[in-house]
């Protein structure tokens, strides 16, 4: 004898969530987290190589400055300051 069992497709999705594989972290989020951590130990250590490191390496300041330098606003030349520009850039 057979029984049929119908599931909504809610419970069902509930059901299988323990069994998805976890979601793996993104590179980007490692490298900062281990060169954070390399910091600390810098800071804490009296190696100067290690410290040497630290300034070299900086990936988060970096990225702060790629991300923010596009927010300065520059001024508008005008169109007579434009064409006197083009015209000494030739002369």
């Amino acid at each position: 004898m057979t029984q049929v069992v119908t599931v909504s497709a809610q419970t069902a999705a509930y059901a299988m969530e323990p069994v998805k594989p976890p979601q793996r972290a993104s590179r980007a989020s490692y490298v900062e987290e281990h060169t954070r951590v390399l910091a600390q130990q810098a800071a804490q250590s009296e190696d100067l190589r290690l410290r040497a490191l630290v300034n070299v390496v900086q990936p988060p300041a970096l990225a702060l400055y790629f991300l923010t330098s596009t927010q300065q606003q520059f001024e508008q030349a005008t169109l007579k300051e434009t064409i006197e520009a083009y015209k000494n850039s030739v002369a």
